[in-house]
């Protein structure tokens, strides 16, 4: 695994970078996800300065970066958590600036977190099932009535449960309780949960933190077996070698972009690695 990203001098001068060579072109029709000129302060700190992104439907999205350069801060504008103090978030097209976590969710954009959020008190098992319930048209009453279509459905998501567990290699653990799980099973596990009821935008913030190289290789197999399935990921991380499943790439230092482009160009270029390194 690369070393992480150090916010030291070498990043300072970055700032003024022209982005990477060949960069990925996006038109309008192909973009899920654009960040527009965003910009985020807290008091008089400058996190964000007049961000653009675009996550082009279909692709892997990379967003690294040093600590302390506005990636978990874009982040959570991108799925919710915050709001930009200017410019704007569209996603189909549409602004959704002033739409809910909630209903972000339902509209297929769906996040992870640094630390895995998974339901400690339920197996593994039930953490899956409880991922399938956007997926139901029963409702509350009818599953605690036990009404017909509430056990079909209910028998559906077991079964959905089951395969997304021996997909992502949890079936030997299908009836461990989450909470009991070490950290890289967790973050396999908060993966499958996620993805399990199919969302259009998959966003995942960190997802390697904590986890050795081979976990890590099996992440970017799944990732990669997901986005060949159709799902668009938007990758934060501060792991380069993580970032060699992602098509293109955009580097934030600062709260500014100083490159984006294909993966193999943004990583070649010296001044990238520079900042990267911390050299």
């Amino acid at each position: 695994m690369a070393p992480p990203l150090a916010a030291g001098a070498s990043c300072a001068r970055e700032r003024n970078v022209t982005r990477a060579d060949a960069p990925l072109t996006t038109t309008p029709s192909s973009a899920l996800l654009e960040v527009r000129a965003v910009s985020k302060s807290f008091g008089g700190l400058h996190v964000l300065r007049a961000v653009d992104l675009t996550i082009a439907r279909g692709s892997i999205t990379g967003l690294i970066g040093p600590n302390g350069a506005g990636k978990s801060t874009l982040f959570n504008i991108v799925s919710g958590f915050l709001a930009p103090d200017r410019g704007d978030v569209i996603y189909h097209g549409r602004p959704i600036g002033r739409i809910s976590v909630v209903d972000r969710s339902r509209a297929g954009l769906v996040r992870t977190f640094q630390t895995p959020q998974v339901f400690g008190h339920l197996t593994v098992r039930e953490n899956l099932v409880a991922g399938c319930h956007k997926l139901g048209r029963s409702g509350m009453l009818a599953d605690m009535l036990g009404l017909p279509l509430a056990r079909r459905e209910l028998a559906q998501m077991q079964r959905r449960a089951a395969l997304t567990a021996a997909r992502f290699s949890l079936e030997p653990v299908a009836d461990v309780l989450a909470g009991k799980l070490p950290v890289g099973q967790q973050r396999l596990l908060e993966l499958a949960r996620a993805a399990i009821a199919d969302p259009e935008l998959l966003c995942l913030d960190e997802p390697s933190s904590g986890l050795n190289g081979d976990e890590v290789d099996q992440l970017a197999r799944m990732l990669t077996q997901l986005n060949e399935e159709g799902m668009t990921v938007f990758l934060v991380s501060h792991d380069m070698e993580l970032m060699g499943c992602a098509a293109t790439v955009n580097v934030l230092c600062f709260g500014e972009t100083i490159a984006s482009g294909p993966f193999a160009a943004v990583k070649a270029d010296p001044r990238v690695r520079e900042a990267y390194l911390g050299a």
